[in-house]
């Protein structure tokens, strides 16, 4: 299972195999995808800017995978659009959650039936968390310290007036990461720290639990032996939020020292 040197293909998402013999743990990015599988597009509003809103925007390219690989880490990206079903919620509200965007544009056009929930569940839901379960399933036999397993996304530079409906009382500026454990719940303070002070040290603004305190794969996860965290990149240092592209310049700061922070972090807490 671990010891291909290229991703193993799927409609639904790409999975990087650690290379060599020894695995250290899972990064999972499950927000970047940008496909609208065709089962959803009857449900969908049919207006394509308002969907390219919230995707965590080519976050799979703010890391090098391969170097990743090398360090014993497993990757996991997700191809299917968060629209269609969001990978970061649980089953009984994954699919075709976002009505609007978080900027109030409208995305779905009618509700599916309870028989095509189902299967949408089964089909675009159910295969990631299998692969996720399997590994850290597979990672906690040969580990005597918890399994370690970083959850990655990107967030809005500014919240948007669906974080402030959530959370009024949020501050307008953000951070350039924000590191979050379910306030304390899913990590030991030494494993979200180590990741927090890496990138504090190559020159970034770096939170705690603020303004995202975790997702539905954080809690999923710490259901198993693991430390694991979600990281949210803000995405005004790497693309113009505006237009949809990369700034090449940033992300060449940025993918060595995240892909270092990573590394670091894992390998800290191996054995």
């Amino acid at each position: 299972m671990f010891s291909h040197n290229h991703p193993a293909k799927s409609p639904l998402f790409d999975f990087y195999s650690p290379l060599g013999t020894h695995f250290r743990g899972v990064l999972s990015i499950p927000h970047s995808g940008e496909t609208i599988p065709p089962d959803f597009i009857p449900f969908l509003s049919g207006d394509v800017e308002a969907y390219k809103e919230d995707v965590d925007y080519k976050v799979n390219e703010l890391v090098d995978i391969r170097a990743l690989q090398e360090a014993g880490i497993a990757v996991l990206v997700a191809h299917v659009h968060r629209i269609c079903v969001d990978l970061n919620r649980a089953e009984s509200n994954c699919v075709l959650f976002w009505k609007d965007n978080t900027h109030g544009k409208k995305l779905v056009s009618k509700d599916p039936s309870e028989n095509e929930t189902a299967l949408f569940i089964e089909k675009f839901h159910r295969p990631y968390y299998e692969i996720l379960r399997s590994l850290i399933q597979d990672l906690d036999k040969k580990k005597k310290n918890p399994v370690s397993m970083v959850d990655l996304h990107s967030m809005p530079s500014s919240p948007t007036a669906y974080h402030m409906k959530q959370n009024p009382a949020q501050k307008t500026h953000r951070p350039d990461f924000c590191l979050s454990d379910r306030k304390g719940k899913t990590c030991v303070p030494e494993f979200i720290s180590h990741f927090e002070h890496s990138l504090k040290a190559s020159g970034f603004e770096t939170t705690q639990n603020d303004p995202y305190v975790g997702g539905y794969i954080t809690e999923y996860v710490d259901h198993f032996r693991t430390n694991n965290i979600q990281i949210e990149i803000k995405r005004e240092i790497y693309m113009d939020e505006n237009l949809k592209i990369l700034i090449p310049q940033k992300v060449l700061t940025l993918k060595p020292a995240l892909t270092q922070a990573l590394i670091d972090g894992f390998i800290a807490f191996d054995s």
